[in-house]
């Protein structure tokens, strides 16, 4: 619907320039889509490093 009422009221310069834009926002959320999941890798790598990390215990001797 959107397109059609691109490609049938406005006027040829507008419909360059539209669509134009729109090209160059859907290459912009594809880079970022991409970003986000290279992080959200990242951040599942650390949050299981963090998990499975070495535990200290800290041997008192008895006392308290």
């Amino acid at each position: 619907m959107k397109n059609w009422l691109i490609e049938h009221f406005l006027p040829m310069w507008v419909k360059e320039t539209v669509l134009a834009d729109n090209r160059e926002l859907s290459r912009q959320v594809k880079a970022l889509r991409q970003e986000n999941k290279e992080l959200s890798a990242y951040l599942r790598g650390l949050e299981t490093g963090i998990r499975s990390g070495r535990r200290v215990n800290i041997y008192t001797g008895g006392k308290e």
